[in-house]
């Protein structure tokens, strides 16, 4: 038994065509396509994502780790006589977070 098509057609794409916009002029401006009768798209950034996008920005031009100094901690660290200054390393902690709630 073959049962087609009992309430309509089963694909709500199938009568969905593409409609073609007519041809419109383009026309470049300083790196952009615009095309007649259209509002150019716009981006604007917040304060805050450009600031990222700087630290970003200078995180990838910083020279790369300073190999020597991490050899050197991993060579204490492996032999047993790494001493971090405890004191230092809190401090640290507490400024960081206050950092945070500022």
């Amino acid at each position: 038994m073959v049962i087609r098509n009992i309430v309509g057609d089963q694909n709500p794409y199938a009568n969905k065509k593409i409609e073609r916009p007519e041809a419109k002029e383009v026309r470049r401006t300083q790196g952009s396509v615009k095309t007649s009768g259209e509002s150019a798209d716009s981006v604007v950034l917040s304060s805050e994502a450009r600031l990222r996008g700087a630290a970003l920005q200078t995180a990838k031009e910083a020279p790369d780790v300073r190999r020597e100094k991490v050899d050197e901690l991993k060579r204490q660290v492996k032999d047993g006589t790494y001493q971090p200054d405890l004191k230092k390393a809190a401090a640290n902690l507490i400024r960081d977070d206050l950092d945070l709630l500022v």
